[in-house]
């Protein structure tokens, strides 16, 4: 790494030899103007030191960052690299280096956050509890027969081909690798999670007696398309490797809520199963703003639902131990969900489809999850 940048330097000092004259401590480094295959040459350069630059940190700094750390990669940048010659993503890991060389703030309750939450949890009660009760007959739950277990795995494998097919937003799956569906023996937390590592889905094989049927489709739109196997490729800078993950799973929770607008998933088992995951998701935001708060709190503020008490459980006990991610989650999604004026809730009504501004909205904050959102209060687009 050092001998790149050592070659990468000397070739910047032999480019761009007249624009660099003394340079005192803490002083940004510019370049004199150039053109042609120059100029051309110069900004390549710069753009390969930035990049080299951050790859060295970033491997020297694996644990959770402070602001001093970003604030010292940030002065190394600005003092060895031409900045105004950096890529347009490039520099959207300057501006977050900025943002997050700044002081934290002391820890306070998250009011807006929580508003947010309670009324969007109020609005889909409201919509749940017009769908009526569901059917036992069609919300039956998988069990532990080998041969109702590989019929899950298929209707997984199935509404990922259905939507992969009707591609509703438009986006490119076509690079995307291949996507296992299969069990897991780990005791994990979750009914189901998305293996990076193998780009797979993976149901817990201890879950299999909770999982309903018209779960597969949710599981297919959470993890699958267009959620976490399409929204994990990787891009932007390891550097804020936290916010990119919750970013990255708020994404597929508003995708997913997104679904109420596409007539496929209007049908009513569709609903039922999409409202009561993206119920059981925002209650869990609320449990860990929420310390204090009981099991049958938490269960009130999810209301009825085809989740039995013991997932519940799990789901209340979960987000008890895993606080500070659900709450960055929680942020994540509010800020994509106002910056797009795609309400979970009022996705869920079928009142219209999605419009032209929303789906451009979306579109254009899935290249933005590498970085930290803004907060909501401060957000200008």
């Amino acid at each position: 790494m050092s001998v790149i940048r050592a070659v990468t330097t000397g070739l910047l000092a032999a480019v761009a030899l007249v624009g660099c004259s003394s340079l005192q401590p803490g002083e940004p480094r510019t370049t004199s103007p150039a053109s042609g295959n120059q100029g051309f040459l110069r900004t390549q350069l710069e753009q390969a030191l930035f990049n080299e630059i951050v790859v060295r940190f970033s491997a020297a700094h694996p644990g959770p960052l402070e602001p001093k750390d970003y604030q010292n990669l940030l002065t190394e940048l600005e003092q060895t690299v031409a900045l105004t010659e950096i890529s347009s993503l490039q520099q959207q890991t300057l501006n977050a280096l900025r943002k997050s060389a700044q002081p934290h703030p002391p820890e306070e309750p998250a009011p807006g956050l929580a508003a947010w939450v309670a009324q969007e949890l109020a609005a889909l009660r409201r919509i749940r509890a017009s769908l009526g009760t569901t059917d036992p007959g069609l919300f039956q739950t998988v069990g532990p027969t080998r041969a109702a277990r590989q019929q899950f795995l298929g209707l997984i494998e199935a509404s990922i081909e259905t939507h992969r097919v009707l591609n509703p937003l438009g986006l490119r799956f076509s690079d995307l690798p291949p996507l296992l569906v299969k069990p897991s023996l780990l005791d994990a937390q979750t009914a189901f999670f998305y293996q990076p590592d193998d780009a797979s889905i993976r149901i817990t094989a201890a879950s299999f007696n909770d999982l309903s049927f018209p779960e597969a489709e949710v599981i297919a739109l959470i993890h699958g398309l267009p959620g976490s196997h399409f929204l994990r490729q990787p891009i932007g800078t390891p550097l804020f490797s936290d916010a990119q993950t919750e970013n990255q799973n708020a994404m597929a929770i508003l995708l997913l809520a997104a679904m109420g607008h596409v007539a496929f998933y209007q049908t009513p088992y569709s609903q039922i199963a999409r409202i009561d995951f993206l119920t059981l998701s925002l209650a869990r935001y609320q449990k860990a703003m929420r310390p204090a708060q009981t099991f049958a709190q938490f269960q009130a503020s999810i209301g009825p639902s085809h989740y039995a008490p013991e997932r519940l459980q799990r789901a209340f006990s979960s987000a008890a131990a895993l606080p500070r991610a659900l709450i960055l989650q929680g942020h994540a999604l509010r800020s994509l969900s106002t910056k797009t004026d795609l309400s979970i809730s009022a996705a869920q009504t079928h009142e219209a489809t999605l419009t032209k501004a929303q789906r451009n909205g979306l579109l254009r904050h899935l290249n933005r999850l590498a970085w930290p959102l803004d907060a909501v209060d401060s957000a200008s687009e």
